[in-house]
């Protein structure tokens, strides 16, 4: 639960939108025109200027660049940025702040520039080691400089590294997902994301699945992966503060812990998303329409006023997901009786079937309810 401290801190997360090709997975908005990459930085720099005034004294802990492909920037862009984010926001001391990159940016001469920056996490979006798998999912690098990419990231002295993998893949076999896991613990990196492929319409994979050219993999051998996963980062010393995250030596992401415990962000860029508690806010996904509404000086986000019934439900799906669970007293503080009532009667049969626990005042996942979470917390969300 959080401090009265932790409500102070707030996160900035800055959407780079450019990427050199198009993933057959992500739904993400993304564009690939780099015409436009020098107005952007400067309609970006210009939303920074003007949000500051939405923060009333809060300090920043976690910034992160996210994607597009924020490693397609210049080394001086990354700075400058930053250097900007400097003068208009207070700053912890010890601020987290993550670039997201693709294997193939890596160069040396890119993560020796990199280390003149204040960057100090690198999230790699990996995804496999099996070209096969790569070429799938339309990966502009291959399994070498997947490895490579990682070690050379090691010897740059950037130890604060992120890998994201991906289960769940069409022909993925069990043997080839033990395989991407065994090499992951070999590197020796403090932090894996793992995450289960969602067909999300608009994507190429989505299209392939309903032309009948990919096949879902089958749940039982999903599941199967899924289980692998646990046992054997566990075993390497992994603990999972999250379904999909898994860190050593408590190496947690500190954004988006910040995130599932729905602590005030600040979204920046086309189609980011801002949060304050009481409402949510999101960026017009289009970088012309950014583009034109920043030169403009009009609006280019939506807002929604989140209801109580929202707010319960965000924390349903926020919380569940991690080891820190569910409080009853936060529960019970923050919300109508109606809605702690009706957690804990959607809650008891899942402490009575052992998916779930309750203990120091708690609720929790169990390992076997890590396996059926999406069902139990579609049953935890009110509807009315």
């Amino acid at each position: 639960m959080m401090t009265e401290e932790d409500w102070f801190m707030a996160g900035i997360y800055i959407h780079i939108p450019f990427c050199k090709t198009k993933c057959h997975y992500c739904d993400f908005y993304k564009s690939t025109d780099f015409g436009a990459k020098t107005d952007f930085l400067s309609a970006l720099k210009k939303e920074i200027e003007w949000r500051k005034r939405e923060l009333d004294g809060e300090r920043i802990g976690s910034i992160y660049f996210g994607g597009g492909t924020p490693s397609v920037l210049k080394i001086e862009e990354i700075r400058e940025i930053l250097s900007l984010i400097e003068v208009d926001y207070q700053l912890e001391k010890d601020v987290e702040i993550t670039l997201e990159a693709n294997p193939d940016d890596l160069t040396d001469s890119f993560l020796s520039g990199l280390k003149t920056t204040k960057i100090n996490r690198l999230s790699i979006g990996t995804q496999s080691f099996h070209d096969h798998d790569l070429k799938s999912m339309n990966r502009r690098h291959n399994s070498r400089q997947a490895i490579n990419s990682i070690k050379a990231a090691q010897q740059a002295g950037i130890q604060n590294i992120s890998i994201d993998l991906i289960y769940g893949l069409p022909n993925q076999t069990l043997a080839d997902w033990e395989a991407n896991v065994e090499q992951a613990v070999a590197l020796d990196v403090q932090h894996i994301s793992a995450y289960h492929l969602t067909y999300h319409e608009g994507t190429v994979f989505y299209k392939y699945l309903k032309s009948g050219k990919i096949k879902e993999l089958p749940d039982e051998l999903s599941l199967d992966q899924f289980k692998l996963l646990l046992a054997r980062l566990k075993s390497a010393g992994f603990e999972q503060y999250e379904i999909s995250n898994f860190a050593r030596n408590e190496s947690y992401s500190r954004h988006n812990k910040a995130y599932w415990e729905r602590k005030k962000y600040l979204g920046f860029g086309p189609s980011a998303h801002s949060f304050d508690h009481k409402t949510r806010r999101w960026n017009v996904s289009s970088l012309r329409k950014y583009l034109q509404a920043i030169e403009a000086e009009t609006s280019f986000w939506e807002t929604e006023i989140l209801s109580e019934q929202d707010q319960y439900n965000d924390y349903m799906i926020t919380s569940l997901r991690t080891k820190w669970g569910i409080s009853r007293s936060y529960l019970h503080a923050n919300f109508e009786p109606k809605f702690h009532h009706f957690f804990q009667e959607q809650a008891e049969k899942y402490l009575i079937s052992k998916h779930m626990r309750f203990e120091d005042d708690v609720y929790r996942l169990s390992t076997e309810g890590l396996f059926i979470s999406d069902k139990i917390m579609e049953e935890l969300f009110y509807i009315e």
